[in-house]
């Protein structure tokens, strides 16, 4: 779900890394980075007071400078680092498998989730109304596509 296996462009894995080495550097998330940094997780046009938006970027605000500089951003940069293996997702089995995506997805559009699922020959789900939060954005689709897929 919101999420793509195939290498990162290099000028995105560029503008990540520069953003993980700021973080790093100050030991947290900094009002300017916030402003940019939440924006990509939600759809365009959400509301930016609305709870959700507001309580995602608390906790973003909030985040213990061990846990930034110990877990996020090295995983950050791992994420954003990673090979590709889209070569590979041949292996998985298509009867078991589903890729989903939210349909406003600015960082992992829908075309990346729709190149995966077609490799895989497996369905491919669009979350509506959803960014690369789909499932916080969008719970109840989420959670109803999900637990169908599972009592199948």
């Amino acid at each position: 779900m919101d999420t793509y296996v195939g290498v990162e462009p290099e000028p995105t894995r560029q503008y990540y890394f520069s953003l993980f080495d700021k973080i790093e550097a100050s030991g947290s998330v900094p009002e300017p980075l916030l402003d940019i940094i939440v924006p990509i997780f939600f759809r365009p046009g959400i509301d930016p007071q609305s709870a959700l938006y507001q309580q995602f970027r608390a906790a973003l605000a909030a985040l213990p400078t061990d846990r930034l500089r110990d877990s996020i951003v090295p995983l950050g940069r791992i994420i954003f680092g990673r090979d590709d293996i889209l070569p590979r997702l041949h292996e998985l089995d298509a009867k078991r498998t589903v890729v989903m995506c939210g349909d406003q997805d600015k960082p992992r559009p829908p075309s990346e989730s729709m190149e995966m699922a077609e490799l895989i020959g497996c369905p491919h789900i669009l979350i509506p109304e959803a960014g690369h939060i789909s499932n916080l954005e969008n719970p109840e689709f989420v959670n109803r596509t999900l637990l169908g897929l599972l009592r199948n």
